[in-house]
């Protein structure tokens, strides 16, 4: 049936957002109803999602009639948004993800400099470091141990990475923020854990600020500081907590979800890794092939009309918001949904979306791909005969509206390589 996307609205959903439902299979679904469509988020909230290469791109760019700032979001607003719903605390947050124009480019100038290409670059030995100690580590359980290679591997590294580089060199403060953000994504915990997580967060950051501050290390946040104490006024405190938790999370988990997916896409496609094991494939063109056959974003959130504007041959009312699909947006680019893996198809990734696009881009993109590249080489070289645990069927995707990834991935490590 034909669908007259003119007489699309908020008022009448053409579905549900499902975090336990598989990604692509609920993005091609809404697909079908057109490249911008109104959905229904936890709670009952309404919004748009923008679902096509396209329609994100649009979305991303610096869209006249578009705002990232949840000021205009005519639904919160009014009060009408639960006090605990899932993201509320990112979404209101002052950084550069919610920012605009001026306050936009001047939040992220303030931490751009920590990832030029001179400092990613920089960055490579200690990358090479923590990956080395990781893979001793898995070693030493043997070659027929079953491991979570997520939990032990994935998931460590770029948390490790990030934080060194903010200065939060704390175990115990690592593990703590790992676990208050993994409840703040959660959509399968109560609203007062939410609100608890939150708290516990913004604890954390608070004191490694203070720590920072009274004897700063030349770490990011260290320089965040000082943009704070500066006379003209650089900072608020709120922003500058608010950019930690913004830039802390980014720079870990959409690393963790990525490397996970990407381990899983190789592991299932032996010749493409017997490829690369060979030196015929390079490892950074797996690291972009991973990128686009799963992105470690399910959706991003959110955009806000300015104005009734029209997106695709649908009108988004004032102060309504837009959800940008971008795990479908970035397998849709090439005018199909291909769910496939391959290394060797490079002009599928030429203009990747699972960073996002325009000027909220992904600052730590860069990094991501750097600690991926390596992480994947170093693994597999130590472990070539790693292999899966349970039947790929039996793997299960993490329950988020934001993310996009596995919960576990079980494998056998087999001997190593030496």
């Amino acid at each position: 049936m034909r669908i007259d996307r003119s007489k699309l609205s908020l008022d009448q959903p053409v579905s549900s957002l499902d975090p336990t439902r598989e990604t692509h299979e609920e993005a091609a679904e809404w697909l079908r109803h057109g490249p911008v469509v109104p959905v229904s988020l936890p709670d009952d909230v309404r919004a748009w999602a923008a679902m096509s290469a396209e329609a994100a791109r649009t979305v991303l760019d610096a869209h006249p009639d578009l705002s990232s700032d949840p000021r205009h979001w005519a639904a919160y607003t009014r009060g009408e948004i639960p006090t605990g719903w899932p993201l509320l605390n990112l979404i209101l947050g002052e950084s550069m993800l919610n920012a605009d124009g001026a306050d936009h480019r001047r939040l992220r100038r303030l931490v751009s400099h920590a990832f030029t290409p001179r400092r990613i670059d920089a960055l490579a030995p200690r990358i090479r470091e923590v990956t080395g100690e990781l893979l001793d580590g898995l070693e030493a359980g043997g070659p027929e141990a079953v491991t979570d290679l997520k939990k032990t591997f994935a998931y460590p590294l770029p948390l490790l990475i990030i934080c060194e580089l903010f200065g939060l060199t704390d175990p115990d403060q690592q593990h703590r923020l790992r676990g208050h953000f993994r409840t703040m994504l959660s959509v399968e915990v109560s609203n007062a854990e939410r609100q608890a997580a939150a708290a516990g967060q913004r604890e954390v950051l608070a004191h490694l600020v203070a720590d920072r501050r009274a004897a700063p290390l030349g770490d990011l946040t260290s320089a965040l500081i000082e943009a704070l104490d500066d006379e003209d006024g650089r900072l608020t405190e709120k922003e500058l907590i608010d950019t930690l938790e913004i830039i802390l999370l980014a720079g870990h988990e959409t690393t963790v979800n990525s490397l996970t997916s990407t381990v899983l896409g190789l592991l299932t496609r032996p010749d493409q890794l017997t490829a690369l094991l060979d030196g015929e494939l390079e490892w950074p063109a797996a690291v972009e092939a991973g990128l686009h056959w799963n992105s470690p974003l399910r959706n991003l959130f959110m955009r806000y009309a300015l104005r009734d504007t029209v997106l695709q041959g649908v009108t988004v009312r004032r102060g309504e918001p837009i959800v940008i699909g971008l795990a479908a947006a970035n397998r849709e680019q090439h005018g199909t949904v291909p769910a496939r893996f391959d290394i060797r198809d490079s002009r599928h990734y030429e203009r990747q979306l699972a960073f996002g696009a325009g000027p909220h881009y992904c600052l730590g993109a860069a990094l991501a791909r750097l600690e991926s590249a390596i992480a994947l080489s170093q693994l597999f070289t130590r472990f070539p005969a790693m292999r899966l645990a349970v039947p790929e069927s039996e793997l299960v995707p993490v329950v988020s509206t934001a993310i996009n990834g596995l919960a576990a991935l079980p494998v056998v490590l087999g001997r190593p390589h030496r």
